[in-house]
């Protein structure tokens, strides 16, 4: 049993593959500056102002990931009415 992907349906899909390949590209990155800074003598931040850095992204990176996932919510049960 196959099931045809509607155009926008195939668009949301696509975005969230671009998004998980950044996401992926972006812990890639991190994981070089933390090499690189390991290679250093001593860094010229605390851990205590990393880790609050780092938290900072963690709350973005969580608001982002709650609104793309509202709005497919939303996309679906608008679509449900709609089909209704």
């Amino acid at each position: 049993m196959e099931t045809q992907l509607t155009p926008l349906q195939q668009n949301v899909l696509d975005k969230y593959s671009a998004l998980a390949t950044t996401l992926h590209s972006l812990d890639a990155a991190i994981q070089e500056l933390n090499a690189s800074q390991r290679n250093k003598d001593k860094s010229k931040a605390s851990p205590e102002e990393v880790l609050s850095e780092m938290r900072e992204l963690e709350v973005k990176l969580a608001l982002v990931g709650t609104l793309l996932k509202g709005s497919v919510y939303s996309y679906v049960l608008s679509n449900q009415d709609k089909n209704q």
